[in-house]
């Protein structure tokens, strides 16, 4: 099949929130390794919110890269020649990380119901070895599939690609994503980015959700902010 222009396609500005959401995972799994690491031996206190966080940011990357398997994926392969090789690639990474957190997901009940420095370690040393696989992944991510994105996606199919991806959080956990997403973008990032959020969402977060992420964050990292 030979390679395909495709109209409308979401310029370098719309793929940047791709790259705004890699760096939550960047940034999330070496800081929850160094949180669980920090956390004394049996401060069941201390671990749950760490704990709750560590399982909402795998579920978000899972979620992530679930709806990179239903939809963005399989177009590529359609339309992009050749492209099986890399798109193979990026499938089998996909694999590789699905593992990794496979194991950090069977480790967590046993740290968050008993902290010690054991549990503890391995739990950290297994995200640590995620936060590196991913790492690896989204490198060849942003500079071998955004591209390919810009050209032969439309911009209405990124839209539904994003708000798929969105829609697998519960109802519950949409703020603290924002807010996740919000913290680790740049001030023009942020500000690209709200202006494309509803009206309606643009509101709740002034109004109440800024201030219930804030509190969230500071469960999660501590007294020191870390």
């Amino acid at each position: 099949m030979s390679t395909t222009h495709t109209p409308q396609a979401p310029d370098v500005a719309n793929t940047q929130e791709m790259v705004v959401i890699h760096r939550i995972f960047r940034r999330g799994f070496p800081q929850l390794a160094d949180l669980i690491r920090r956390t004394a031996p049996g401060d069941v206190r201390r671990a749950a919110p760490i704990g709750e966080h560590a399982e909402f940011v795998l579920d978000g990357l899972h979620n992530h890269h679930a709806t990179e398997d239903e939809n963005i994926w399989p177009r590529l392969l359609e339309r992009v020649a050749p492209g099986a090789d890399l798109i193979g690639r990026m499938e089998a990474q996909h694999h590789v990380v699905a593992e990794h957190i496979e194991q950090a997901r069977l480790l967590l009940p046993k740290w968050k119901a008993a902290p010690d420095a054991a549990s503890g370690a391995e739990l950290a040393d297994t995200l640590h070895r995620l936060g590196e696989a991913l790492g690896r992944h989204l490198d060849e991510e942003e500079a071998e599939i955004l591209p390919l994105i810009r050209t032969h996606i439309t911009g209405a199919e990124w839209r539904e690609f994003g708000k798929r991806a969105f829609d697998k959080f519960p109802d519950s956990a949409k703020l603290i994503a924002l807010g996740q997403m919000l913290e680790v973008a740049d001030p023009r990032e942020a500000a690209m980015f709200f202006g494309t959020l509803p009206v309606p969402v643009r509101l709740i977060w002034r109004l109440a959700g800024r201030r219930r992420y804030a509190r969230y964050i500071r469960r999660v990292r501590g007294r020191d902010g870390r």
